[in-house]
């Protein structure tokens, strides 16, 4: 028997055995867990928009108070000329 058939064999006689029980409730803990994963991943979506609210907030925030579009004021003094 080669290796695929081999396989096939075995599946084929797991699915032709007994099949094990299944619990009752399995479809509302599936719900449940589902319910679960959407609530984390909608919390997890509005803690990253508010975190980028608060980061462009920060960058306004600066950019009002710093000017960084301003040339920076000049470290020494022109020379005085007409005296």
């Amino acid at each position: 028997m080669s290796l695929p058939d081999r396989k096939e064999a075995e599946v084929r006689r797991m699915l032709d055995g007994p099949h094990p029980p299944v619990p009752p409730d399995l479809a509302l803990r599936a719900a449940a867990s589902g319910r679960r994963l959407l609530a984390h991943r909608r919390l997890a979506r509005r803690l990253l928009w508010l975190l980028a609210v608060a980061a462009l907030a920060a960058l306004l925030a600066w950019a009002a108070v710093d000017q960084p579009w301003l040339p920076p004021p000049a470290h020494t003094t022109p020379p005085l000329e007409g005296w």
